[in-house]
């Protein structure tokens, strides 16, 4: 396994390498444009209410019942195509709330009729190319919900039943994806990860970051968790048009190696994480349905599964769009009764403005967990009204 990553580590190197050249054969006696960057990014700002158990030892003792929820990202982005036909693109994702990972994503892309490689902190192709279910607030019922508001939830997937449509083993960890060009509808993608911690994280040095660091270490340390590393992820998409009708699949399947965990009591249970999921969404005459179905070992021995199903429906009219969405999770606990989660989300927004929408939405959340643990049963409500401005 490893003589093989080498071999292909090797090979997307040799391709790096290359790109220069092949940039550098602008027209004889034109001068080929630099790279330039322009601003862009979002800004989104929710008020929220919930009504959730409160009793004595209940999820919802002690909180809040409305808050304000907002999350905003500056992207400097850019892109400048060569005579060649090569297009060269860079994209830094700045968050603009405070948080310990600063920057989100960075990562620079070639791309040209071969396809398109990306090298950097970006998701990885099967993530990029999946095909999320119809959604009225990808905010809170998309693949990647940006927003967890209900406390019996937990931290996600490793302990709780999860309220994503996806599974983000390698996040956004530094990596080489490739995607192909689409051929009859169908689109393919790979990504290789080194390892699962980001630049400062898990495994490298705080300081600096892990590219002022030398090389990262593959051991972990008594106090951190599990990492995982050599992380291959493939993709593939079909999307295509009968007609009035539109239709759109995926799928995806991501495996990493236990990356040195050896010295620490808390990683006796670890072991090779993989994980899959697949998606479907068919459209017609401003109706969109669809669902789809993941599952993730978590990397961890024995029955500890999480996975989820589920589907979307919205219609859209001019600046207006309804719809509901519906998720099921479980997470499996070995000795406990499993988690599970059910979520309804009912709602709608309207445009009012060039990437400018008003939502709102209601949602509903069934939990169950086993008795003997921390307590995660009960129902819950939110009510949710906010803005989304894209710039």
């Amino acid at each position: 396994m490893k003589k093989v990553l080498l071999g292909s580590t090797a090979l997307i190197a040799a391709g790096v390498l290359a790109v220069p050249a092949m940039a550098q054969s602008a027209a004889p006696g034109k001068q080929p444009q630099p790279l330039r960057l322009g601003i862009g990014g979002y800004f989104q700002a929710y008020g929220v209410y919930v009504s959730q158990p409160d009793g004595v030892g209940e999820y919802g003792e002690n909180r809040r019942e409305f808050d304000i929820k907002r999350e905003a990202e500056i992207h400097f982005t850019g892109s400048v195509k060569l005579d060649n036909g090569l297009t060269v693109g860079a994209q830094v994702e700045l968050e603009a709330e405070t948080c310990g990972d600063q920057i989100d994503e960075s990562y620079l892309y070639f791309e040209g009729g071969w396809g398109k490689l990306i090298l950097g902190s970006e998701n990885s192709a099967g993530y990029l190319m999946s095909v999320g279910p119809p959604s009225v607030d990808g905010n809170f019922d998309g693949l990647d919900p940006n927003y967890r508001i209900i406390n019996g939830l937990g931290s996600g997937a490793l302990n709780r039943a999860p309220e994503a449509w996806v599974t983000v083993m390698s996040g956004d960890s530094e990596k080489f994806t490739y995607i192909s060009p689409r051929f009859a509808g169908f689109q393919v993608g790979a990504s290789y990860t080194p390892d699962n911690s980001e630049e400062a994280t898990a495994g490298q040095v705080r300081a600096k970051g892990g590219s002022f660091a030398g090389m990262p270490t593959n051991k972990q340390s008594s106090t951190s968790g599990a990492a995982w590393e050599d992380v291959i992820n493939v993709g593939i998409n079909y999307t295509n048009r009968f007609g009035p009708v539109s239709f759109a699949a995926s799928g995806s399947y991501e495996r990493g190696s236990l990356s040195g965990c050896t010295v620490s009591a808390a990683c006796a249970g670890y072991d090779d994480r993989e994980t899959w999921g697949a998606y479907a969404k068919v459209g017609f005459a401003g109706f969109e349905v669809g669902g789809g179905y993941w599952q993730d070992d978590n990397g961890l021995r024995g029955d500890n599964k999480s996975k989820a199903y589920g589907g979307g429906l919205t219609y859209g009219a001019g600046p207006f769009v309804v719809g509901a969405s519906y998720l099921h999770s479980e997470r499996e606990l070995p000795g406990f009764k499993d988690d599970k989660m059910q979520r309804v989300l009912v709602g709608g927004r309207y445009t009012y403005g060039p990437g400018m929408d008003l939502r709102a939405s209601v949602h509903w959340y069934g939990l169950e967990s086993d008795k003997a643990r921390p307590s995660a049963d009960g129902d819950s409500w939110a009510f949710v009204l906010g803005t989304t401005v894209s710039f």
